[in-house]
């Protein structure tokens, strides 16, 4: 009888231990809060370059706020390039009319609420694209289409570039939307950063009619922003039970600030589908 009596005195506690609670998920302040983040900069491909500024959200349910009547200056080298903002709050934007600096760096200036910040970049030129290999897979269906494979990731090049693929239904390249990261895909230099465990497997596909156009844009990346991009995707795209322990990714903005300024060379190529076999 005595053990019973315990046993009733501990079953209320052990089914309050157990109720579910539900009550709102709480996130922790993120531990650095940053002044601003950069993104975009200057490409061969276009005159028209583009840079984007914004406060970076604090809350999971916050969005980027735009940071606008900053001072914005990149210099090629050779001469000053002045950004200007344009109508969307927060991109800036500047013609540039000079032939590519290769092997220089590209040093981008901005002043914003009494504070200055510098990246650095150094512009590469690109290896054409018929001069390599393309990160994608077509085949002919026997019903005369054609389906193709396109992996995020394609590891074991001799240089790491970024690339944008499009077709129907997918848009051409444009420098001054910030917001369709997903179409873009990477090449990288050597082997995968885990070859014990399969990385997640990204990729986009595609069926087209033999005579469909499809265009390859091909970006150079400077060996500081392809090391960049290899510690986002750690943790990001290879983020796993076996991956990395997680780190803050640093990017090239001196001071208090996020993100990376890059400079780029890009190489377009235009194909019928059935041309990629």
């Amino acid at each position: 009888m005595k053990r019973l009596h315990y046993l009733l005195l501990l079953i209320p506690g052990l089914l309050a231990s157990c109720k579910k609670d539900t009550g709102k998920v709480l996130f922790n302040q993120p531990a650095r809060q940053y002044d601003l983040a950069v993104e975009g900069g200057i490409n061969t491909l276009i005159r028209t370059q583009y840079i984007k500024l914004t406060k970076p959200a604090l809350t999971p349910d916050a969005a980027p706020s735009p940071i606008s009547k900053a001072e914005v200056i990149v210099n090629d080298s050779k001469e000053d390039i002045v950004f200007k903002e344009t109508s969307t709050a927060g991109v800036y934007s500047a013609t540039n009319n000079n032939s590519p600096n290769y092997n220089k760096a590209y040093k981008l200036t901005i002043r914003f609420n009494k504070q200055t910040y510098t990246a650095v970049d150094t512009l590469r030129q690109v290896v054409n694209i018929v001069d390599d290999f393309l990160p994608l897979k077509v085949k002919k269906n026997e019903n005369g289409t054609y389906d193709g494979t396109i992996p995020k990731h394609t590891f074991g090049y001799l240089n790491p570039n970024k690339w944008w693929i499009s077709y129907t239904g997918i848009p051409a390249w444009n420098p001054s939307k910030f917001d369709l990261m997903q179409y873009y895909n990477y090449t990288h230099f050597l082997g995968s950063p885990n070859s014990l465990y399969p990385l997640n497997n990204l990729k986009r596909t595609f069926n087209l009619m033999s005579e469909d156009q499809v265009s390859i844009y091909k970006f150079s990346l400077s060996k500081e922003y392809a090391k960049y991009l290899y510690g986002v995707f750690l943790e990001t795209d290879w983020n796993g039970l076996f991956s990395n322990v997680p780190v803050n990714v640093n990017g090239n903005i001196s001071g208090n600030a996020q993100g990376y300024f890059s400079v780029t060379d890009i190489d377009l190529r235009k194909y019928k589908v059935k041309e990629l076999i």
